[in-house]
């Protein structure tokens, strides 16, 4: 007879349980340092409102002795108007899960308390992404030519931002998802509003729950998040909901023809300097958009905003001006300050490397004109007396309560002249999910 082992004593032996959870999933969010905090309350109304001088009174030139002087003209003024968008998470448990949990004794967290406190995380999270991207809430775009009758779906351009690598690089498990005509707007389909079960490990397809339906879906859809799997209609979805982010604050038009009522053709000083790189990074096209926000808006650039594997690219580039010798020759370092997460700068300009950054972009921002207005600064709703709210009514009550977290903001630039991007850098991206 064989001795006694732990695979037969197994039902013996105890197991021992660590101290805690262990949160896994970030939620830094650098950019918003950028941007000045205002009180939309202030303003009241249904929008913050101002006018912007937009064209300067060109009744001036130089003329002849007894001459013709220049005829009178007149400042131009067109009236900028910030809608407040507004963002909500919600969570809800059972009563038999709140006492179950109560006390270190029984339950790892107290499952109200974790909830609770992993809601904020996932909505900075998403806060994150809509910093840097243009108000629509494109999560990426349908890459599939019959994107219906099957459950995976091959998706690329993550954020709505042209490219082939990883388009569900935004795009999570759980995630309630819906297809919008790009021309119009419109839902697909309610056939096209599906629950995402997975995201494959090189972002270039999703597993829904069921096959989109609907004959009008097609390659190039929007993929933006809905509220539920009930909706119908595409004002219960977030396209055109988000915030505003530096994507079409920080634009000449290329991604956002009207910044916060204000039509960069009409008005080209709404206009950001762009440069389409299409290809490596360098000090002169760096020197060339710091040079451009000053021609066109005397911008003073305080930030260089960009995704890691461009700040990779821009390591790259100054690797033939840097010695690899510490202070011990024996033990050279060929690494940098961005090794232990410290500031690169270009030319003193400090350069912030942000997760949610688009592929291949590189922000120059001036700071002066970045603002941030908030109406309601992040709060649990409790209006009833009460955060949390028990669920249903009459025969339909429940033993189970909700709540739900509530911010209400938006981004401006009051001088989108004053700064200027890069597109297109050409860099090596290691793919990476952003959860």
């Amino acid at each position: 007879m064989p001795g006694q082992d732990t695979s037969s004593f197994d039902t013996v032996l105890k197991t021992v349980y660590g101290p805690g959870i262990i949160e896994l999933l970030p939620t830094k969010t650098k950019v918003l340092d950028i941007f000045q905090e205002m009180d939309a309350k202030e303003w009241g109304g249904r929008f913050v409102e101002y006018p912007a001088m937009v064209g300067r009174n060109q009744g001036a030139g130089w003329a002849s002795e007894l001459g013709a002087l220049p005829a009178a003209q007149r400042l131009r003024h067109t009236p900028v108007r910030i809608p407040m968008r507004y963002m909500y998470g919600r969570i809800g448990v059972s009563a038999q899960v709140m006492k179950a949990s109560e006390g270190a004794k029984n339950s790892f967290a107290n499952a109200m308390e974790l909830e609770m406190r992993q809601l904020l995380k996932t909505m900075q999270s998403q806060r994150g992404r809509t910093i840097m991207h243009d108000g629509r809430g494109v999560m990426s775009l349908i890459n599939d030519t019959s994107p219906t009758g099957s459950t995976t779906l091959d998706i690329d351009a993550p954020g709505g931002v042209a490219g082939a690598t990883n388009g569900g690089r935004f795009i999570n498990p759980g995630d309630v998802i819906a297809a919008i005509a790009p021309g119009t707007g419109a839902l697909r389909s309610a056939g096209s509003v599906r629950t995402v079960q997975s995201v494959a490990t090189d972002g270039t397809s999703l597993v829904l729950d069921a096959a989109m339906s609907g004959a009008a879906i097609a390659d190039n859809d929007f993929i933006v998040k809905a509220a539920n799997t009930a909706v119908t209609d595409a004002s219960d979805t977030s396209y055109q909901k988000e915030a505003m982010g530096l994507l079409g604050l920080v634009d000449d038009g290329t991604n956002l023809a009207t910044l916060h009522n204000v039509n960069r053709t009409t008005y080209p000083i709404y206009q950001s300097g762009r440069i389409n790189v299409n290809g490596g990074l360098s000090a002169d096209v760096l020197q060339r958009i710091i040079d451009l926000a000053d021609e066109r808006g005397d911008g003073e650039i305080s930030d260089l905003i960009m995704y890691q594997s461009v700040r990779r690219a821009y390591l790259s580039m100054t690797e033939g001006d840097r010695r690899y010798t510490a202070g011990d020759l024996s033990r050279p370092d060929a690494g940098t300050v961005a090794a232990k997460r410290g500031r690169l700068t270009f030319g003193g300009i400090p350069i912030t490397e942000e997760k949610y950054c688009p592929y291949g972009t590189i922000f120059a921002v001036d700071r002066m004109g970045m603002k941030r207005f908030v109406e309601t600064p992040g709060e649990w709703a409790e209006e009833s007396g009460a955060v949390l709210k028990q669920i249903g009514t009459g025969n339909s009550l429940q033993d189970a309560f909700e709540a739900y977290y509530r911010l209400w903001e938006n981004y401006h630039n009051d001088y989108p002249a004053t700064c200027g991007r890069l597109d297109n850098v050409v860099s090596t991206i290691v793919v990476a999910h952003v959860d």
